[in-house]
C-alpha cells in the first residue's frame, strides 16, 4: 500500500512507481510491523509525503529456525518456506489452516474440528508445532495473533527439534520487546457476526528495558449453522540487555478457545455429501471444545568473547483441553439415512517443563568460515487423558441426529496419565568448505523415558525407554551469484506410543520407533534482496509403521510409506510496487508395504497429486493496492481407505487496502470470490469439510 511517510528536512521521499512506468526516485522508508503500517518521525515535519509503491514484507532472508543460528534462508540445504507478518495481514490470516494454503507440499487436516492437523509430505501430524523452537504440542488450534511470522520446514527436522517431524516442522516467531514504538489497533468485522480485536502495544520502559503486549478478543459464527467460536488472548513480553554482551527476553501466553466442534458432513457413493453446504450433522449443542493454554518463556543470550555465544531457554506449559461431539460417524445410505451418529467426550490436561542450551562457536578455522553449535534439552511432560465413547444410533436424513443424546455415564475407552522425561545432546557445524561450496552436518541423540499409567479397573501399567540418533547431512554450491544448488539428507524418528504419548499397549510398549529418511535436491534463485525463487526434489520414506503379524492378533514393523515429489515456491518484491506469494506442488505418496491401515499401493489421504496458489498484492494509486490470489488443488482422498475422493477444485480470493490518512489504513478482503463449492479437507470418509460460499472481512487498521 501507499503510504504517507512523514520526513526530516533535506531526506530523500517520494518513489513514482507502477506496473507501467518504472521511473521513480528511491526512499528510504524504514521498517515496518505488519500491514498498514506507517514509518514515522517523533521529530517535527514540514511537510508530508506519499510514497508511491507497497513497503510491504513478503520475503525473510535470515531465519534460526533450521539450524538454530542465524543463516540467510537461500544458504540452507534443506527446503524451507516463510509466511511473513505482512503476509498474514494482507489475507486476514487468524489460523494454521489458513497460512499452509500457500505452502508446497502442505494441506491441512480437518483434525475433528479443534486441532491443527498439517499433512506434511504426505505425513500428518498434531505435534510438530513450535514456538521460538521450543516444542507446542498440546492439539488444539492455534491463532497468530502474537506471532511475527511462522517458518514451515519440510523433511525430518529432528536434528533441530527432536523427535517425530518427520515430515517437517512448523515454528513460529513470537513477537518480540525490541525496543520499537508499537501504537496498534486492528477492528475486523466479517460475514456471520464475526467481531476481531487485536491489539500490539510496546516501547521503551525507562530504565527498565523494553516491553510489549499484545492483545485478542473475537466472536464469530459461520457458515455453517448452529456453529460459534470465542477467542481471547493477552500476550505479554519484556526485554533488556543485561549489561553489554547480555541479553534477556520473557514471554507470556494466556489463550482460550471455545467453540463448536464441527465435522463437516459424511459422504455418498465416494463423494461428499452434494446438499446445502451449511447443513450441520451431529448434535451442535453437544459438540463443544474448550481450551485453555497458559505459556512463560524466558530466553538468554551472551556474547562470550572471542566467537563464543550463549543461548539458554526455558519454557513453561499448562494446557487444559475438554470437548465432546455428536457427529455423523458413517456415510449416507441408499435409504437416505446416516448409517451411524457417534459421539463421544475427551478430556486432557498437560503440564511441560523444557529447556534448551546452545553454545555457539563462529569463526574461521583451517581456511574455512565455520559455525559450530553444542545443544543440549531436559525436560518433564506430564499429561492425562480421558475418553468416553457412547453408543452409536441411526438417524434420518432430515434429522441427522440433532435429537441425539449420548450416554456418557458408560466406562471410559482410555484413562490414563503418562510422565514422560526427554534429554538429548545434539552437535552441528556449518563450514565453507571452498568459497563457492558450503556444508550443514550434525548428529542429535535422544532419550525418553515414559511410564503409562492405565487408570481404568483390572489394567495394566506400562514403562517405555527410547533412544536413537538423528543425522543430517548437506550440501550447498553456488555456481555463480544469486544461484544455489542443494542437497540434503536426514532421518528422524518416532516412538511407538503415538506423537502425543497417550497411547500405549503390550504391542506397542515392545516396538522400535518409527523412522523417516528424506534426501533432498533443489535449486534457489535470488535476484535481488526482495526475491527468491526456490524449488526442490524429495523423496521421504517412513518405515518401521505397524502391519497385522502371521500370527492372527500380532503385530510387526513391516509396513512402509514413501512420498515423491516437486515443489516450486517464489516470494517477494518482483519488482517495486508489486509482492507476491507462490507456490506448486505435484506429490505422490502412497503405502508401500501393508500396514495395518492399509495395504500397499493405497494413496495417502489429503495428498493432492497437484496444488498450486498464489497471492499478489499490487501498489495502482499512491494510496490504493489490490491483491488477488488463487488456490487450486486437484481431487485428492480423504481417508487411507481410498473409498472417498474430494473433487479438484479452484478457489479465488481478492483484497482491497486504502489509506485513509497517515494513520489510518482500511483493507477489505473476500474470500471465494466466485462462490465456489467445493470440499477441501476432512479427517476420514465421513468427517468432510465443506468449504464456504463467498466471504468478506472489513479491517480498520489504526497506528497511535
Amino acid at each position: 500500500m501507499a503510504f504517507p511517510v512523514r520526513a526530516r528536512p533535506l531526506t530523500v521521499v517520494g518513489v513514482a512507481l507502477t506496473l507501467t512506468s518504472a521511473q521513480g526516485h528511491s526512499a528510504e522508508t524504514g521498517s515496518d510491523a505488519g500491514s498498514g503500517s506507517a514509518s514515522r518521525n517523533s521529530d517535527s515535519v514540514d511537510e508530508v509525503v506519499y510514497v508511491y509503491g507497497t513497503r510491504q514484507k513478503y520475503l525473510e532472508e535470515t531465519i534460526n529456525s533450521a539450524t538454530r543460528t542465524p543463516t540467510p534462508v537461500d544458504k540452507l540445504p534443506q527446503s524451507v518456506f516463510v509466511i511473513t507478518r505482512d503476509v498474514i495481514d494482507d489475507q486476514a490470516m487468524t489460523g494454521m489452516a489458513e497460512l499452509v494454503r500457500f505452502v508446497p507440499g502442505v494441506t491441512m487436516a480437518q483434525g475433528e474440528g479443534h486441532r491443527d492437523a498439517p499433512v506434511l509430505r504426505g505425513n500428518l501430524s498434531t505435534a510438530d508445532f513450535f514456538i521460538d523452537g521450543l516444542r507446542d504440542d498440546l492439539q488444539y488450534l492455534r491463532d497468530l495473533y502474537n506471532t511475527e511470522r511462522v517458518d514451515v520446514l519440510k523433511g525430518p527436522a529432528a536434528l533441530v527439534f527432536g523427535r517425530g517431524t518427520g515430515g517437517g516442522a512448523l515454528n513460529r516467531i513470537a513477537k518480540t520487546a525490541d525496543a520499537e514504538r508499537v501504537r496498534n489497533v486492528d477492528v475486523t468485522l466479517g460475514l456471520h457476526d464475526q467481531f476481531r480485536l487485536a491489539a500490539d502495544w510496546g516501547g521503551v520502559v525507562a530504565n527498565c528495558g523494553a516491553a510489549r503486549i499484545n492483545l485478542l478478543a473475537e466472536e464469530a459464527g459461520s457458515f455453517r449453522e448452529s456453529v460459534a467460536a470465542s477467542r481471547r488472548g493477552i500476550s505479554p513480553t519484556w526485554g533488556a540487555n543485561v549489561g553489554e554482551k547480555t541479553r534477556l527476553d520473557f514471554f507470556g501466553d494466556y489463550f482460550t478457545d471455545e467453540r463448536t466442534v464441527d465435522r463437516g458432513v459424511p459422504s455418498e457413493n465416494g463423494r461428499p455429501w452434494q446438499g446445502s453446504r451449511d447443513t450441520y450433522f451431529g448434535n451442535p449443542d453437544l459438540s463443544n471444545s474448550d481450551i485453555r493454554v497458559l505459556t512463560a518463556r524466558s530466553v538468554l543470550r551472551q556474547d562470550i568473547g572471542r566467537g563464543f555465544s550463549l543461548r539458554a531457554a526455558m519454557s513453561l506449559g499448562d494446557y487444559r483441553k475438554f470437548y465432546d461431539n455428536v457427529y455423523a460417524g458413517g456415510s449416507i445410505d441408499s435409504a437416505s439415512q446416516i448409517s451411524k451418529i457417534s459421539s463421544y467426550l475427551s478430556q486432557s490436561d498437560r503440564k511441560n517443563l523444557l529447556t534448551q542450551l546452545d553454545l555457539t562457536w563462529k569463526g574461521k578455522w583451517a581456511g574455512a568460515e565455520q559455525t559450530w553449535l553444542l545443544g543440549l534439552e531436559a525436560g518433564r511432560q506430564n499429561s492425562g487423558n480421558l475418553r468416553i465413547n457412547a453408543a452409536s444410533a441411526l438417524f434420518s436424513l432430515s434429522d441427522r441426529g440433532r435429537q441425539f443424546r449420548p450416554d456418557f455415564s458408560i466406562a471410559p475407552a482410555l484413562d490414563n496419565r503418562n510422565d514422560l522425561r526427554l534429554t538429548a545432546a545434539l552437535i552441528q557445524g556449518q563450514a565453507s568448505l571452498t568459497p563457492n561450496l558450503n556444508a550443514v552436518f550434525g548428529l542429535r541423540w535422544d532419550r525418553f523415558d515414559l511410564r503409562f499409567d492405565d487408570l481404568r479397573p483390572d489394567s495394566i501399567d506400562f514403562l517405555r525407554k527410547d533412544e536413537f540418533v538423528s543425522p543430517k547431512l548437506g550440501l550447498m554450491w553456488e555456481p555463480m551469484e544469486g544461484v544455489s544448488i542443494y542437497s540434503g539428507w536426514s532421518r528422524a524418528s518416532l516412538p511407538q506410543s503415538g506423537e502425543q504419548f497417550n497411547s500405549l499397549n503390550a504391542t506397542r510398549a515392545a516396538l522400535d520407533p518409527e523412522k523417516f529418511e528424506s534426501s533432498e535436491i533443489g535449486l534457489r534463485w535470488k535476484s535481488s534482496s526482495n526475491f527468491l525463487l526456490s524449488a526442490a526434489m524429495y523423496r521421504l520414506d517412513r518405515t518401521n509403521t505397524t502391519a497385522p503379524g502371521p500370527t492372527p492378533g500380532t503385530t510387526v514393523l513391516t509396513g512402509s510409506q514413501r512420498s515423491e515429489g516437486v515443489e516450486f515456491a517464489l516470494q517477494g518484491e518482483l519488482i517495486r510496487g508489486w509482492n507476491v506469494i507462490g507456490s506448486m506442488a505435484i506429490q505422490d505418496s502412497k503405502i508401500t508395504s501393508t500396514t495395518s491401515a492399509a495395504p500397499a499401493g493405497r494413496q495417502a489421504p489429503l495428498v493432492p497429486k497437484f496444488s498450486a496458489s498464489a497471492w499478489n498484492r499490487v501498489a495502482v494509486a499512491p494510496k490504493l493496492d489490490v491483491a488477488i490470489g488463487v488456490i487450486y488443488q486437484a481431487k485428492q482422498f480423504a481417508s487411507i481407505s481410498n473409498a472417498v475422493t474430494l473433487p479438484a477444485y479452484t478457489r479465488i480470493d481478492a483484497a482491497l487496502f486504502y489509506r485513509v490518512s497517515s494513520r489510518t489504513a482500511l483493507q477489505l478482503n473476500v474470500e471465494n470470490l466466485t462462490n465456489e463449492r467445493y470440499w477441501f479437507t476432512a479427517h476420514n470418509d465421513d468427517n468432510i469439510t465443506p468449504g464456504a460460499g463467498t466471504l468478506t472481512r472489513l479491517t480498520m487498521s489504526t497506528r497511535l
